[in-house]
């Protein structure tokens, strides 16, 4: 504590001076009360132990403060340890000789003791400050259970994508085998050479939507870690739309689909043709996925002004709502409804799509179809 100058003069004229070097120890918690000291120079760590616990810092001591005077009083032993953090002087009296010098001078008493009850409202506010520290950090262990919550829910999400990831993976793997199978059985009599090409045209499709499938995530992983290097190339846009609806044909006559492609010849685009694929392929994959059967798929493309190419796949599925057409780009988002959850999938198809897409310096949206029903995809990418 800061003391007034009548306790100063009285160390000066009646302490015993006490030199410490940084590292000193000047007394232990727990030790006898048997001195007070006044700081003429040089500062003081005060720590405090509690069993085999590492020593804490609770304060510092500077010149020109009382030490132990507390204790002389009230004769209770050291209540913390102090050690020198610098070269120290102090003035020390003994516990003894300091009472009785107090009993002499009332006045000086008197100093003392409001000294002390203002270094006990201190302390009093340290503890109310303690008290909020306190209750901050039980406000701090529930978001921390919050927390702890959400990261159970993220383990959640991902064990259900890896029991989606197997699903979506199987399908089209069974139905590999099990045209295989069929092949199999035919491999000795082939009297109907359309109808073996359409199962083997099943089975290669079966097979690529698998590994698109496998290469959408690897290929998340790389655009989400800046990582994805697109092989940019001049290519028809218009053949490569045609390619992908003679790839999907197998599937589209299953479901007496017809994929109608609308491109003028010769529409040139500078992009990563692989990976413009995949987002194509996805856009139709989805597409025959919900279209009813006997529908028709669009698939169309046409080049804007400022050299900006747009491609259009368009169905008469169940459509969009709105209120998610911007929320089913994200991972593993599906839409809410009894329609979509019957053709449920990893959601994360779309979200390949539009990173795939802005990598490109491009954009995708969706919209409600041609007569309000259905869903049209609109990508528009830079044609240079």
């Amino acid at each position: 504590m800061a003391t007034s100058p009548d306790i100063r003069d009285m160390f000066y004229k009646h302490g015993i001076e006490v030199i410490l070097e940084k590292g000193n120890i000047l007394f232990h918690q727990g030790d006898p009360s048997n001195a007070v000291y006044y700081v003429v120079d040089g500062i003081l760590n005060v720590y405090a132990t509690e069993g085999n616990k590492e020593p804490v810092l609770l304060n510092k001591v500077e010149a020109g403060e009382l030490l132990g005077e507390l204790g002389a009083i009230t004769q209770q032993p050291r209540s913390a340890t102090l050690i020198a953090e610098s070269r120290v002087v102090l003035s020390c009296i003994s516990t003894v000789h300091f009472r009785e010098l107090l009993a002499d001078n009332l006045s000086m008493l008197e100093t003392m003791t409001l000294a002390n009850r203002e270094h006990l409202i201190s302390a009093d506010m340290a503890r109310i400050h303690l008290g909020n520290t306190y209750q901050q950090m039980q406000k701090r262990v529930a978001n921390l259970g919050k927390e702890k919550e959400q990261l159970q829910e993220l383990l959640r999400l991902r064990e259900e994508l890896e029991a989606m990831v197997v699903h979506d993976l199987r399908n089209p793997l069974n139905n590999v085998v099990m045209v295989l199978s069929i092949l199999e059985s035919m491999k000795d009599q082939v009297e109907d050479p359309k109808t073996f090409m359409l199962y083997t045209r099943m089975a290669k499709g079966a097979a690529q939507r698998m590994t698109r499938l496998i290469s959408t995530l690897l290929d998340i992983a790389r655009l989400e870690a800046g990582k994805l290097v697109l092989k940019i190339s001049e290519f028809d846009l218009s053949e490569m739309l045609q390619e992908i609806a003679e790839a999907e044909q197998p599937i589209a006559k299953l479901r007496s689909i017809e994929i109608v492609t609308q491109a003028p010849p010769g529409l040139m685009l500078r992009a990563d043709r692989d990976v413009l694929w995949r987002v194509v392929a996805n856009l139709l994959d989805n597409a025959l996925k919900f279209a009813p059967p006997s529908s028709k798929i669009g698939i169309a493309a046409q080049s804007l002004e400022k050299n900006v190419a747009r491609m259009d796949v368009i169905d008469d599925g169940p459509g969009i709502p709105p209120e998610e057409r911007e929320r089913i780009f994200e991972k593993f988002t599906q839409v809410k409804d009894a329609e979509h959850a019957k053709r449920s999938g990893t959601g994360l198809g779309l979200t390949f799509c539009r990173m795939a897409v802005e990598a490109h310096g491009g954009t995708i949206c969706v919209e409600a179809g041609s007569s309000g029903s259905g869903s049209r995809f609109i990508i528009q990418l830079p044609s240079e």
